[in-house]
């Protein structure tokens, strides 16, 4: 079940008309809290010149010097990354920036089981033995105050450069930040750093970095951006930071170089994933890319993805880059298994009915799956969710939340059954002893307030569009809003009472639907991806078997639905067609059809 929800942003009264928009783009930029004239020329004309400067990171001048005087050395230093996509490329950044400038520079990646999250005393000890004088840390750190203590004892410098939140204990009565005493720390999340925009990935944090020491050895500027810019937008994007801001900047450029890059490993990678480079989009590098550098980091080491952008022979890195897509065939089987093995136990053991809060174990699985199997549970029921299985003496898994439900926040009032916990308002990991399961649940179901109203999920449209206000150059409009991702979702709009002229069932599973939506008298295409089975099931219900066989039939119908979508181009043969992408639907007439469409005021147009 749903609740839909059309957004009603107020109006400043800005003269939309002189900045070149209509009134359609205006609303929508104002639904994304864009709302004064400033903001609205920068989101629509995004240009590198309106990048943040590095310097105004707390300790970039500081972190600088450091690496400069073990530089000037020649002096061993290790990159110490995270093996996730923001790890790997953050790795990359900083190891080939700081070879870039002559810096004697290795790196370490930990291994997702045996070592875990973030340097550890056995990376530092490696890089002690191998006569290292100098540790950066990306994408992790911020949190490792044991580790940097470690560091200093051996007569390591370590230099943190993170972006997650900074570890916080209460102290009479008030919260105060706990940094580890390393030589330096650069993490926007800092409250002393006066960085203007928190909300950069860890790529990004390494990229400001070189930058920075780029500037000072006088490295021409295009070649860092060419260089570095695709890579810092492939981890703003699969680590899913809102492409806002310098975000969005990032993003769009990184772009547009991504499409002419000759970068070998990104190339191979390209046409390894079978990916039309000109037309590469967020998409390509969420769904595709981003997965694939991922399944090295889950099944094996991310450090086979990280060799692959650094190799310098086309024909070795194109082998590697597919390697890397057979181990994400291989990890997407594993996930569909494991998803259907903790779906299947949620329905026999009637969990649905017994907690608000789903936390799953099952044996047996691969942990490195368990966030994915999580988020996918999550996106299926509208519930927090967890996913644990056993690793080692423990059990160990992943949560994802709702926006209602602050799991690190609640899951922190039961952290005494956990061994360990981490993570944030929508996220966590966790590990405990397979006896303290049970327990745990029950606190976790003693603490939560979740009503049925939180428990139903929530879409947000920009306006009603009506099908006869719907064209090209409104498609053209929205396109200049791109690229789309979190904190900047493709524009999604409402239709009611649609007439299902025709029907056509797709797909190998047969859960592609194409249909002709008519409203009066102007038609669209529609598709949807769902169960065939279960469309049919729902307009049955509502109109009746016959109707609904008539229709597969090619007979005219009577079958009316509401839609969500969003404006989408099909193009094929050299024809391009307006179609409309189906987000969500109902069926015109349902019950309670007034309660579920909710604000809906009056047309955007």
């Amino acid at each position: 079940m749903e609740r839909w929800f059309i957004k009603n942003k107020s109006d400043p009264g800005i003269d939309y008309k002189k900045l070149g928009i209509n009134n359609v783009i205006y609303k929508i930029l104002l639904n994304r809290e864009i709302n004064t004239e400033e903001d609205i020329r920068e989101f629509l004309e995004p240009s590198l010149s309106n990048l943040n400067s590095p310097i105004l990171l707390k300790d970039m001048v500081k972190a600088s010097n450091i690496i400069l005087g073990h530089l000037m050395k020649k002096n061993k230093i290790r990159i110490i990354g995270d093996y996730d996509v923001d790890g790997v490329t953050s790795t990359y950044i900083l190891y080939e920036g700081l070879r870039t400038i002559g810096g004697d520079v290795s790196y370490d990646i930990p291994h997702r089981v045996e070592d875990g999250y973030g340097i550890n005393n056995n990376l530092i000890d490696r890089a002690h033995e191998d006569g290292v004088k100098c540790i950066i840390t990306c994408d992790n750190g911020i949190a490792a105050r044991d580790a940097v203590d470690y560091a200093k004892s051996l007569n390591i410098d370590i230099v943190i450069t993170d972006h997650h939140e900074v570890p916080k204990i209460v102290k009479d009565g008030k919260e105060i930040e706990v940094l580890p005493e390393a030589s330096a720390v650069i993490d926007p999340k800092q409250s002393a750093c006066s960085y203007p925009f928190k909300e950069i990935c860890g790529g990004v944090v390494a990229f400001k970095l070189i930058e920075y020491l780029f500037l000072i050895k006088g490295v021409d500027k295009e070649e860092f951006y060419e260089k570095f810019l695709p890579y810092a937008a492939i981890a703003t994007v699969c680590d899913v930071m809102p492409i806002t801001n310098e975000n969005r900047i990032i993003v769009s450029e990184g772009l547009k170089l991504l499409r002419t890059t000759k970068d070998l490993g990104l190339n191979a990678l390209i046409e390894a994933a079978d990916i039309k480079k000109d037309e590469i989009d967020v998409y390509h590098l969420g769904f595709i890319i981003g997965p694939t550098i991922n399944s090295s980091g889950r099944l094996e080491s991310a450090k086979e993805a990280l060799e692959l952008f650094l190799e310098k022979d086309y024909s070795l890195s194109l082998e590697k880059a597919k390697e890397l897509r057979d181990l994400n065939y291989e990890r997407q089987k594993l996930t569909s298994d494991a998803f259907e093995i903790i779906d299947e136990k949620i329905q026999k053991d009637n969990l649905l009915n017994k907690h608000k809060v789903l936390i799953v174990y099952e044996e047996g699985l691969n942990e490195s799956i368990l966030g994915i199997v999580a988020g996918k549970i999550k996106e299926k029921y509208y519930r927090p969710s967890v996913v644990l299985s056993d690793s080692k003496d423990l059990i160990k898994g992943s949560g994802r939340s709702i926006e209602e439900y602050n799991m690190f926040q609640e899951f922190s009032k039961s952290k005494g059954y956990l061994s360990s916990f981490g993570g944030h308002k929508m996220a966590c990991g966790l590990s405990l002893p397979l006896e303290n399961l049970d327990d745990f649940i029950r606190d976790v179901d003693k603490n939560e307030n979740l009503t049925n109203e939180d428990l139903i999920r929530k879409v947000y449209i920009d306006g009603n569009l009506e099908l006869k206000y719907i064209s090209m150059k409104l498609v053209n409009d929205i396109e200049s809003l791109a690229p789309f991702g979190n904190g900047n979702s493709a524009p999604k709009f409402g239709a009611k009472n649609l007439q299902i002229k025709s029907l056509n069932i797709l797909g190998k599973n047969k859960n592609f639907l194409k249909m002709t939506l008519s409203q009066d008298n102007i038609n669209y295409t529609g598709i949807l991806f769902e169960d065939s089975q279960v469309f049919l099931n729902n307009l049955a219900n509502s109109y009746g078997r016959e109707e609904v066989m008539g229709l597969l039939n090619g007979r005219p119908s009577n079958i009316f639905i509401d839609i969500v979508f969003n404006l989408d181009l099909n193009k094929f043969n050299g024809n391009v067609n307006i179609q409309l992408k189906i987000k969500s639907y109902r069926i015109t007439g349902e019950k309670n059809v007034i309660n579920r469409w909710i604000n809906w005021k009056s047309k955007i147009l």
